[in-house]
């Protein structure tokens, strides 16, 4: 029965062009795992439905076919070049919107790691990589011409929720600011912006205690978006002269939103004229069609002034800016709210090959043939490749065995520490072969806040070469080179989801 609804949907699934999402396979199946639905299309009175799918991961591409035996709940099966059997789903008929589910597995063979390598070690060549699975549903509005319905956007967007290698559901970037403001797309057609608190000063200065200077304020409100920002600029304008000065401007910006607003703006001192180009994005009409919208306008200040000695003040309020359009330019759908891939951050860098980078090593003891234990410090940080994680934790313990090779001690944190890397630690010494152990937890909640990780494992090292000095206090302290870092890689990596709210 299913064969028969790929050939009788199947000619009429050309797939609408979307741009590849950025990044590779890894990065992008973490950062956001979810699905293209494009040409959804249903026969209520058969219990049919039929589609594309793509996965924004893999860019891999299926014909999904459905068929119910009533019209409550329609099985899914997928045909394809590759990966057609990892997938499962369902769609759920109503009457005015019909629900897809979506869960598949798949394999990226963009990172050459220890974890994709035991994959490729226990799965055959088909797949090959580091195992990701994921599942979502999204709702799709129909419309509907006698017997068919189809949806009424020409490709929808399923989110999904990650259950392996880790279960997280990443979150998503707000977006630009205002990009979902009733009104934004029509409002855009005519840009019009609105100055507020201007505030214009010049310093004509008095040759000795005061200086020439010029100075300028103001906040520019997009009418289109709602959005705010702040701009401030000081020149210097020679009498009679009347200079372009570009006046910076800056405010909202999301660092994880792949757009964000931009806002020039154009002060002329001595002719108060006023010019601004500004950026800004609309999807609020449909998030399958957002736009990228460039505007111009100018208008001449008008300004209020109070002129004493050597200095003019002058200032204005609710000034419209009336402007023209530039440019419009479509964007790929539902991209408005997409995390720009990173850097691999906590997580990933802990699923695929996690390491620590040790530093400061101190080991204090009494001098003397018959010392039993020592106080060692040193610090930690994990490796990764995104700087926010850079910083290291202070890590020690003031009463180890020196002859105990095979006893753990708890690790403290310097004052005030809190650290989610590593949240435990514990570490063994051996004094004779100046190796040590670190056995540690440590929590990642970089891609999904609401849903910690946390991983486990032990990270053994052997020393660098100590500098050994005996102190005023009748102590014998040797430390590794001041700056110098070594790393470790962690062995026997395991992890597990925590509670919401947890960490």
């Amino acid at each position: 029965m299913l064969k028969s609804i790929f050939l009788a949907f199947g000619a009429a699934s050309a797939v609408a062009q979307t741009q590849p999402a950025p990044g590779g396979c890894t990065t992008n199946s973490f950062t956001f795992p979810s699905w293209f639905v494009h040409n959804f299309t249903t026969n209520p009175a058969k219990y049919q439905a039929h589609y594309t799918l793509v996965n924004r991961a893999t860019n891999y591409t299926l014909s999904v076919g459905c068929q119910g035996q009533d019209g409550t709940y329609y099985t899914c099966l997928a045909s394809g070049p590759r990966y057609a059997m990892t997938f499962g789903g369902a769609v759920e008929p109503k009457a005015t919107i019909a629900i897809v589910h979506v869960s598949e597995f798949w394999y990226c063979d963009d990172r050459q790691t220890p974890k994709a390598d035991a994959a490729r070690q226990s799965v055959r060549q088909a797949y090959d990589g580091l195992k990701f699975e994921a599942s979502g549903n999204a709702t799709v509005a129909l419309v509907c011409n006698g017997d068919v319905c189809k949806s009424s956007n020409p490709v929808d967007l399923v989110k999904g929720s990650l259950s392996e290698p880790v279960a997280i559901t990443p979150a998503y970037a707000e977006g630009p600011p205002g990009h979902k403001s009733p009104g934004c797309g029509a409002l855009s057609k005519t840009p019009k912006w609105t100055l507020g608190t201007i505030i214009f000063i010049n310093e004509t200065g008095d040759g000795s205690s005061a200086i020439q200077s010029q100075s300028i304020q103001f906040q520019v409100t997009n009418e289109a978006t709602g959005h705010v920002v702040g701009c401030l600029n000081y020149f210097l304008a020679g009498p009679g002269e009347d200079p372009r000065i570009q006046i910076n401007c800056g405010g909202g910006t999301d660092r994880k939103s792949r757009y964000n607003i931009r806002t020039g703006t154009v002060f002329y001192p001595r002719s108060w004229k006023f010019e601004i180009n500004e950026t800004w994005y609309c999807d609020d009409v449909d998030s399958a069609k957002p736009v990228s919208i460039t505007g111009t306008g100018s208008t001449t200040l008008p300004l209020n002034c109070d002129t004493g000695s050597t200095t003019t003040y002058c200032q204005a309020d609710g000034v419209p800016v009336q402007g023209q359009v530039l440019s419009k330019t479509a964007l790929a759908p539902y991209s408005i709210e997409d995390p720009i891939p990173t850097a691999d951050g906590c997580t990933i860098s802990s699923v695929l090959s996690p390491s620590w980078a040790f530093s400061n090593f101190e080991l204090d003891k009494s001098t003397g043939d018959d010392v039993s234990s020592a106080a060692i410090s040193f610090n930690l940080h994990l490796n990764t490749q995104n700087s926010l994680f850079d910083f290291p934790v202070f890590v020690y313990h003031d009463d180890v065995k020196l002859g105990d090779a095979e006893t753990w001690y708890p690790g403290s944190f310097g004052a005030g520490e809190q650290p989610l890397a590593p949240k435990t630690a514990s570490f063994r010494y051996h004094d004779k072969t100046q190796e040590i152990a670190i056995k540690m937890d440590w929590v990642c909640i970089d891609i999904d806040p609401e849903h910690p990780v946390q991983f486990s494992g032990v990270a053994p090292t052997k020393l660098p070469q100590l500098e050994c000095e005996e102190t005023d206090y009748g102590l014998a302290r040797c430390v590794s080179a001041q700056g110098y870092k070594w790393n470790s890689p962690v062995s026997n990596v395991t992890w597990k989801s925590l509670e919401a709210g947890s960490v």
